[in-house]
């Protein structure tokens, strides 16, 4: 027998197949590592975080009226104070999406929150149904003024 011929068998150990391993898993990590540094330096810089949906929640005050004291404005004269002139009437109602030509069915001049205000009183989207509007005493085509609203059944 001759010593070469046994050359062609030879495998490497499996000390070296670790050792192979142990190398392509450190450069993976030594990867990783570069890439996760890289990102965190080029990363966009952290922004402060505002509390805004508190600045939304606004408090709508309620009429001081119940529902028989809205109807009962129907029955009366209307008291129109500052939006006596038909025109300005009409613009306030129309900045409030409501046709200028709408009937005003009953008025109230009263103080909201400490506001001078009118109390407007239309026809609901039904005929059993009342809608009261209190708007600020300059309520206009260009500012509404609005302070409050309800829907009401007619008695």
């Amino acid at each position: 027998m001759r010593d070469g011929g046994a050359a062609h068998a030879w495998r490497p150990t499996a000390r070296t197949g670790r050792l192979v391993a142990a190398g392509v898993g450190a450069a993976a990590v030594v990867a990783a590592v570069g890439l996760g540094t890289s990102a965190l330096l080029h990363s966009p810089a952290p922004t402060a975080s505002t509390p805004t949906s508190a600045n939304l929640i606004t408090v709508t005050p309620t009429l001081p009226l119940s529902g028989r004291e809205i109807s009962a404005l129907v029955a009366r004269s209307p008291d129109f104070g500052p939006l006596t002139d038909p025109k300005r009437r009409a613009a306030c109602l129309s900045a409030l999406g409501y046709p200028g030509s709408v009937q005003v069915l009953g008025a109230e001049r009263m103080q909201i929150d400490g506001q001078p205000a009118v109390v407007l009183v239309l026809p609901g989207d039904r005929p059993e149904l009342l809608v009261a509007v209190a708007v600020a005493a300059n309520c206009s085509s260009v500012d509404t003024g609005l302070i409050a609203d309800t829907t009401v059944r007619r008695p």
